[in-house]
This record gives structure tokens, C-alpha cells and sequence, in this order.
């Protein structure tokens, strides 16, 4: 065989763009990244990135009403007065509006409350975190292979995740104490017998009732559950998330070999057997 013959075929095989082979090493890099999902670091993410979208969508979507009526003599029917609210919370701008005992004015009352900054911090926290693990997961399984030196990402994931621990603590908390306040204010018998409303059902001859038509509460007590769930992934993912650091690598790393001292009763210079010159025989 011709030897440019055989340095041509050798080079193939070694993967040479253009040949299949060369084709496949790539395809067979991404496809082996695929496995990171598996491992503990991956798999939390994709959790993270589940459980963060049910964070921020039940928060926001907990909207509910809630009814009392009102009626203005003994003799008259009552008055159902429906009220309605919404996310981001502000129950300061949510009105009580109805005619009550007046046939030609009709009356504002707020409500007693102003939520919308616990429950804004919430929601973007669980968005912010949703769109990181989206993009963690994509460096994870498409980028992370190729990089020729990952210690700046790695730390970089480290220092994110653990920020977004202590984030999803605090908002968490601080959403937890908030749901409690939107419950008493919005709880048909406190609506109507404390705060601006309470005026409503203090003029002469009204007397206001519970409708039995109570807000629901489902969506924010499954939001603060998520919340406290998520602070729990991210912050059990530090640990796996430090361990692909150069810091654990370094901690890891074997004690440098030292050569044992020489036996007792072994000339000077003759340590390994040999001696060290001539002159010391």
C-alpha cells in the first residue's frame, strides 16, 4: 500500500471533518450529555424548573370573591354584595360598591389591605428562577461538554443557586405572612365589621349578614407549599452544585507522596542502595 494511502485512512479514523466519523463524535458527545439529567445535580434542576412555574401560577392565579348581604329594614329583601379580587393583591383598591339603604347614591368602601409586595416579590422569584433553570438545563446538556475550562460557570451555578435559596426562603416567608392577612381580609364577617366597610353596616336600619359564599383559598395555600418546597431543591442543590467546582476537586485531592526517612543503621548517602560518591566509603 501506497504510504499517503495509509496516512489518509489513518486520518480518517481519527475523525477528520467531513468523514462520518468525524460526523458522529459530535453527535455522540451530545447525546452522552444527555445523561447529566440523570445525575443528582441535572434532575433537581429540571424539579426546580417544574416547581417554579407552580409557584408563580398558583400565587397569581388566587384570585377569588366572596359575598354578604345587607338589608336596610326588617321588612325589605336583602342585598347580595358580591366582591371580587385579583393578584398582584392590593386590597386597598378593591371597592365594596353598592346601594345600601339609599336609593339615589351608591357607596365606595375598600377594603383593608395592601398585599401586591410580598406577592410581586414572590412571583418574580418564581419566574426569575423558572428562566435560570431553563438555561442551566440547556448549558447542562448542550454547552457544558464543549467548554474547555467550566470552572467559571461552575462557580458561577454555585453562587446563583445559592442565592436563589436564600431568595425563595425569604419570599416564601414573607408570601406565607401575607396569604394569613388576605384571609382575615377577605373573610365576609371581618369585611363587614371592621374598616371602612364596617361603616357600611353601621347606618340606621342596615344590618349585614354572612352569605355562606366564603373566598377560596386553595390556590395561595398550594403556592406557599411550592415556595417552601422550591427553597428546599435549591437549597439541597448546593451541595452537588459545589462539587463541580475546582474548591471540592482541590479539597479532594491526595496528600503529596513523601519519601520515607532513611532506616536506622543506613550510612549517609546510601539511601535508595547507592551511595553518594566515592569519597564517602
Amino acid at each position: 500500500m501506497d504510504p499517503a494511502e495509509a496516512s489518509s485512512m489513518i486520518n480518517q479514523g481519527a475523525g477528520t471533518p467531513g468523514s462520518p466519523v468525524g460526523l458522529a463524535q459530535p453527535q455522540m458527545m451530545t447525546n452522552s450529555n444527555m445523561r447529566v439529567v440523570k445525575e443528582p445535580r441535572g434532575f433537581l434542576k429540571l424539579l426546580q424548573f417544574i416547581f417554579a412555574i407552580f409557584a408563580f401560577a398558583t400565587a397569581s392565579g388566587g384570585g377569588s370573591h366572596f359575598q354578604f348581604s345587607v338589608t336596610c329594614n326588617s321588612s325589605s329583601d336583602p342585598k347580595m354584595v358580591d366582591v371580587y379580587y385579583s393578584y398582584p393583591y392590593r386590597l386597598e383598591d378593591v371597592p365594596v360598591t353598592s346601594k345600601f339603604c339609599e336609593n339615589a347614591t351608591q357607596s365606595v368602601y375598600p377594603l383593608v389591605g395592601n398585599e401586591n409586595s410580598s406577592a410581586e416579590y414572590f412571583v418574580t422569584i418564581g419566574v426569575f428562577a423558572f428562566l435560570y433553570s431553563l438555561v442551566a438545563l440547556t448549558i447542562y446538556v448542550f454547552v457544558e461538554g464543549q467548554f474547555g475550562d467550566k470552572d467559571l460557570w461552575s462557580k458561577a451555578d454555585l453562587f446563583i443557586t445559592t442565592a436563589f435559596a436564600i431568595f425563595w426562603f425569604t419570599s416564601s416567608s414573607a408570601w406565607a405572612a401575607a396569604v394569613a392577612d388576605i384571609k382575615w381580609s377577605t373573610y365576609a364577617p371581618n369585611v363587614y365589621t371592621h374598616g371602612s366597610v364596617s361603616k357600611l353596616c353601621s347606618k340606621p336600619g342596615a344590618v349585614c349578614t354572612d352569605a355562606g359564599l366564603n373566598s377560596s383559598y386553595a390556590n395561595l395555600n398550594v403556592s406557599i407549599l411550592f415556595g417552601f418546597l422550591n427553597f428546599i431543591l435549591w437549597a439541597g442543590n448546593i451541595w452537588f452544585t459545589y462539587k463541580e467546582t475546582p474548591w471540592h476537586a482541590q479539597r479532594n485531592e491526595p496528600a503529596e507522596k513523601k519519601y520515607p526517612s532513611p532506616a536506622l543503621g543506613t550510612p549517609t548517602g546510601m539511601e535508595g542502595g547507592t551511595l553518594s560518591s566515592p569519597s564517602q566509603i
